[in-house]
């Protein structure tokens, strides 16, 4: 069975995009699963996961790792899933830190814009060379996230630099004004709140995907 986890800050900050997308994986045989963070002792041998997040995709890969999983833009971009026509609108790009080993979600993320017609402006610091994540490491991360992926929050914090909030502000004012377009395609959370905190315009990609459904 495949199971489709959202993420909870995706949900909480998109959700009409969210349900939109849940009917549609649970037409297409794919069942919803309730948070990363709650139990997942209902899967079973040969079930998949279905995510579009990158903690959980950090955390899934601790608590469950017989458990193969794949981000919803590579399970989309396999799928006759009816895409959006966005008429060759310009969008920069934002990689997310948090991928910087995983390729095959960087790939299907750029081959899912490409199929809604929109035009990626890439930016230089991207794929694995990205190193931005707005302010998710410039914040304690979240108790219960360490307590249920202890490896991998340990190895995370050799790279946290905790700043005050007009710290993050100000490096997120400057970030931003980098970008070649109004408009920032996002696909991460932490990335999606740091664009905002500098003044800048993210669209989810959930959002992006959803839009005619």
């Amino acid at each position: 069975m495949d199971y489709y986890i959202p993420g909870c800050d995706v949900r909480r900050n998109h959700p009409e995009a969210v349900r939109k997308m849940e009917k549609w994986m649970n037409d297409h045989g794919v069942l919803s699963a309730a948070c990363c963070r709650k139990d997942l002792s209902f899967l079973k041998e040969g079930d998949m996961i279905v995510q579009n997040c990158t903690l959980c995709e950090l955390m899934l890969r601790e608590r469950v790792p017989g458990t193969p999983f794949v981000s919803l833009w590579e399970y989309l971009d396999q799928t006759d899933f009816e895409w959006p026509d966005w008429q060759g609108k310009d969008l920069t790009l934002q990689d997310c830190r948090r991928t910087v080993n995983n390729i095959h979600l960087q790939n299907a993320v750029r081959s899912v814009l490409s199929k809604m017609n929109i035009r990626i402006v890439e930016m230089e610091e991207n794929r694995e060379k990205s190193q931005y994540c707005g302010v998710w490491y410039n914040n304690p991360p979240a108790p219960d996230c360490v307590q249920l992926a202890p490896v991998t929050f340990a190895k995370l914090e050799e790279q946290r630099v905790l700043l005050s909030k007009e710290e993050q502000e100000e490096k997120m004012k400057e970030w931003v004004k980098q970008y070649r377009t109004d408009e920032i395609a996002v696909y991460c959370n932490g990335c999606e709140k740091g664009i905002r905190l500098g003044g800048g315009k993210p669209l989810h990609l959930i959002e992006l995907v959803t839009r005619d459904l």
